[in-house]
This record gives C-alpha cells, sequence and structure tokens, in this order.
C-alpha cells in the first residue's frame, strides 16, 4: 500500500493477527458457574407477571404482539411443553443466555487484546451484576442484550480481521432479536452512525454487510404486517411505557443512576476504564464506533425517558475495553488490586444475595406507596398472591348454579392478573380466562353467549367502567393486605356480574387498554 493511498484512507486498519488465546475455560466456567448460583434463586422466586404472560401467548401464537415479538413467548411455550408448571424450567433459557452475555464480554475482551486473566474478569463482571440479577426470568430483555452484544462483538472481530462472514452473522442475529423487541433497527443504524464518525468505513463498502442488513429487514416483515393490520400498536405503547417511567417519578437523571447501579461495583470499574481506555488508547481506536454508538442509544433513552436496560446491549463490549485498558501500562499496579479486590468482595456478595433471597414475608413492615417500592419488593421478596385471587376466583365460579357456568367466563383487569388465572387455575379447571389489558386484549374477547363474568378487578382503575356493562354486579370477596403487592394481594375485588347490556363483540375494543392497572 502506498502512503498516499494510507493517508486517503486513514480509518483502515490493517487486519490483525491472530490476538491472545480466549481464556475459554475460565470464561465459561465463570459464566456458567454464577449462572447456576442465580438458579438457586431462580428455582425459589415465584413467577415474574411476564412471565406468565409469555406462558398466555405462548399458547396462542402469533407472528407478533402488541408489546414483543414472537420468540420470549415461542421460548416458553416449549418449556411449558417440557416441563409444564416448573418455573425453574422456563428460566434455564435465561440463565444460559445470561451467561452468553457474560461469555461475549469475555470473547470482546479477547478481541480487542486482553490476555487471559482480564477476560476472564470482564466476565465475571457481567455475571455478577445487577443487570445479572435481572435476568434471572424469561423476559424480553433476556434476549435483548445477548443478541445486541453478539451483533457489538460481531462487528468488532470484523474491525480486527475483516472477515464478511462476520457482517452477514450480525445481520441474522439482528434478524432473531427483531423478533424479541423492535428496538435493534435503530441500534443498527446507530451502530452505522458510529462507522460513519470513528470508522472503519470501509465496512461501509462491503457487499456482506447489505446481505446482513437484507436478512434483518426481510425478518421484520412479519412483524410489521401485524402492527399495520392492529394499527401500529407499539407505537403506542412505547409512549405508554415513557409515562409509566414518569409515573414512576423517573428521568433522564434517575435513568442514569439506574444505569451505574445495573453495572454493579466491579462492573462500573471497568465501565469506566473502558470509556477511558475507548477515548485516549490508540489501540482501542479502531472500535470507537461502538462507543459512539453506545452513547448514542444513551442519549436517546434518556430524552424518550426509556428503560435504563435498553443500552446493556453495549455494555459486554465496554467490559470488554475496561479489561483491555486494565492490562495496559498506563494503568497502576494499585488500580490493579483494587479491582482485583472488588471482584472477590464482588462475586461473594453476588452469592450471598442469590442464597438469600427471596427474603421472609414477616420482614415486610410498611405499605408500597410507588412504583420504585413495588420494583424493589418484588426483586428482593418475589411476586405473591396468584393462588390467594385464583382461589378467589374459583370459589366465586362454584357459588354459581351448575347450569350457569356453562355460560360463564372470567375477565381480569389486568394482563398478569388474567395469566396468573390462566397458570395457576389449571387445577381449577376454570371458565376461559380473558382480560382487555395490553397484548391479552388482543387475544379476542369472551364469547358473546357469556351471561355471566366473574371479574377480577384492580380496585379504582378501570372497574367502575367494566362493571357499568352489566344490569347487576355483585361485589363477592375482596382482598386488601395492606402490605401487600397492589393488583395482586391488595386492592383486588371478585365481582360476579351478570347480564352484559350489549354483546362482547361490540363492548370489547372500547375497553381495551394498553395502560397497566398496577393500583399504585
Amino acid at each position: 500500500m502506498s502512503t498516499t493511498d494510507a493517508a486517503l484512507r486513514p480509518e483502515v486498519a490493517d487486519p490483525v493477527a491472530e490476538p491472545v488465546p480466549f481464556a475459554w475455560k475460565g470464561v465459561l466456567a465463570v459464566s456458567f458457574g454464577f449462572a447456576a448460583v442465580m438458579g438457586i434463586a431462580a428455582a425459589r422466586i415465584n413467577y415474574f407477571g411476564d412471565e406468565l404472560y409469555f406462558l398466555a401467548a405462548g399458547r396462542r401464537l402469533a407472528w407478533a404482539y402488541p408489546d414483543q415479538g414472537p420468540l420470549a413467548p415461542f421460548v416458553a411455550h416449549v418449556t411449558d411443553l417440557v416441563a409444564p408448571g416448573s418455573v425453574l424450567a422456563l428460566r434455564i433459557p435465561a440463565l444460559a443466555l445470561m451467561a452468553a452475555a457474560a461469555i461475549l464480554a469475555g470473547a470482546t475482551a479477547r478481541e480487542l487484546g486482553a490476555r487471559p486473566r482480564y477476560q476472564i474478569l470482564a466476565a465475571l463482571a457481567y455475571a455478577v451484576s445487577p443487570l445479572a440479577f435481572d435476568q434471572v426470568q424469561l423476559i424480553t430483555l433476556t434476549f435483548d442484550i445477548p443478541l445486541q452484544a453478539l451483533i457489538v462483538f460481531l462487528l468488532i472481530r470484523w474491525a480486527r480481521t475483516r472477515q464478511d462472514w462476520l457482517l452477514i452473522a450480525a445481520g441474522a442475529a439482528a434478524a432473531l432479536a427483531f423478533q424479541a423487541k423492535w428496538m435493534v433497527p435503530g441500534v443498527w443504524a446507530m451502530l452505522g452512525l458510529g462507522v460513519l464518525v470513528a470508522g472503519p468505513r470501509e465496512v461501509l463498502r462491503r457487499p456482506a454487510l447489505y446481505v446482513g442488513t437484507l436478512i434483518m429487514v426481510v425478518a421484520m416483515i412479519p412483524g410489521i404486517v401485524w402492527q399495520s393490520r392492529h394499527g401500529w400498536v407499539e407505537s403506542q405503547m412505547t409512549e405508554i411505557i415513557s409515562q409509566e417511567q414518569h409515573a414512576a417519578n423517573t428521568g433522564p437523571l434517575i435513568c442514569a443512576v439506574e444505569i451505574a447501579i445495573q453495572c454493579g461495583l466491579l462492573g462500573g470499574l471497568l465501565s469506566a476504564l473502558g470509556l477511558w481506555g475507548l477515548v485516549r488508547l490508540e489501540a482501542l481506536r479502531p472500535y470507537r464506533f461502538a462507543l459512539i454508538a453506545g452513547l448514542l442509544l444513551v442519549a436517546v433513552v434518556l430524552v424518550e425517558n426509556g428503560r435504563s436496560y435498553y443500552v446493556a446491549g453495549f455494555w459486554p463490549a465496554l467490559l470488554g475495553a475496561g479489561a483491555f485498558a486494565l492490562g495496559t501500562v498506563e494503568v497502576k499496579r494499585l488500580t490493579r488490586r483494587l479491582v482485583n479486590a472488588v471482584a472477590v468482595v464482588s462475586a461473594v456478595l453476588f452469592t450471598a444475595w442469590m442464597i438469600a433471597i427471596p427474603l421472609p414475608k414477616s420482614l415486610i413492615s410498611s405499605p408500597i406507596t410507588n412504583q420504585a417500592q413495588y420494583w424493589m419488593r418484588e426483586s428482593w421478596f418475589g411476586p405473591d398472591g396468584y393462588t390467594t385471587f385464583t382461589s378467589a376466583v374459583n370459589d366465586a365460579v362454584h357459588s354459581l348454579p351448575e347450569p350457569e357456568r356453562a355460560g360463564t367466563a372470567v375477565v381480569a383487569a389486568a394482563y398478569v392478573q388474567a395469566s396468573a388465572l390462566e397458570e395457576f387455575g389449571r387445577d381449577y379447571h376454570l371458565p376461559p380466562v380473558y382480560s382487555p389489558n395490553r397484548g391479552f386484549g388482543y387475544f379476542g374477547p369472551p364469547p358473546d353467549s357469556a351471561r355471566t363474568i366473574v371479574y377480577l378487578s384492580v380496585d379504582g382503575v378501570g372497574d367502575k367502567e367494566f362493571l357499568a356493562q352489566f344490569d347487576s354486579t355483585i361485589e363477592y370477596r375482596k382482598i386488601n393486605d395492606p402490605n401487600g403487592l397492589p393488583g395482586l394481594e391488595r386492592l383486588v375485588t371478585v365481582y360476579i356480574c351478570h347480564n352484559p347490556k350489549r354483546p362482547w363483540s361490540e363492548t370489547w375494543p372500547g375497553l381495551m387498554t394498553l395502560t397497566f392497572p398496577s393500583g399504585i
């Protein structure tokens, strides 16, 4: 290559020779070892609301749903077929994907040139973070994070090796990620902007990039068709999530704090080193596109009042950069000792945390008054109340004369309630369950022949509107544990409703709502 050519294309780096060996034994041991530790908690914590919803959605497989793609419901459906009613079986894919994200942190560190001990440290930082604990449950972020991290890893590896098949693989990963959440086209575009700003712009001239992009676009078509037929409900959900974040007293500052907290102690140190290294170290210059893309995504999440974990797909790469930076001569030995000490403390604390939770209910001493308290209570003590209101609904159904039960349906105000009734009501053989809330509303209304409805309300949130649809309603049982979870153990009432004033096929669209009735 001539000097003139090099000057014309300063962003192009020559392919680097094979980096240091991959410490695959250590990385796998740390990643799956702490996934197994998380399994202790996973086996003991009750179903989270979205997990129950995915089980219900999995029984009604579709190309898309109002608030996510088909991937999580499909995986939930498969696990339910293999081990019906097993909360641990449902979470095994989530634990494996958490381990995969940790492995990607270690693998990215290796791509960037980190020595084996630092590769293991990057994997450990992810595996013992609060963010990793969020992946103990089967939800959309379970898939979002490792798939987005895989896309970033493949592009980083391409920047080092110039192997074009990596671009096609990145497109395939993006296609799969779209089946979990609709975020990935935005992530793909931000990575493109990062390349435009920082290089290597050579990737934009590679046909394989456009093959990968085409794979992603084709995979989007079924979901787009479903959304177009249902009024582009996903765009409405984006606004609803923003409103929920505001209701939880969040904002850009709180979201930024949440992003920092989810990194944990060790992850926070490596993240800071990663930011410093990507800005200052010449060896990491070819990979600054990932930093720019990640910062763009952070800015969008903060402005749009999104959820803190939306940016987590870039975090394994940042940990990898931090692990590389830690091993450079620019970092003093004292800093390395500090990080090593924090690594030991983090691993011990995380293990103790997984063994301790869920905490005993006897420690609960005050009612929940806001969404932040709700999330904290659910994380530390686990969800509860499902069997209580399911039993109450069953009692209400069986209080009806036997001939009347044939024309009875069950309706729940919240999609979580409906999902729980369907799961925990298996043993009771409840009538079909419906809900006008979120994705459950799109599963359809009760039949017009249903003249009696057993209604599970969230008190004060849409209950008057629903009860007004009947000639007569009877309050059957109130569930109101003062210190319980709102909508599950508190502010819940079972009603028996007779003779709807209009057919359900006419009434249902007006009752459907995307706002979650939390009862707070």
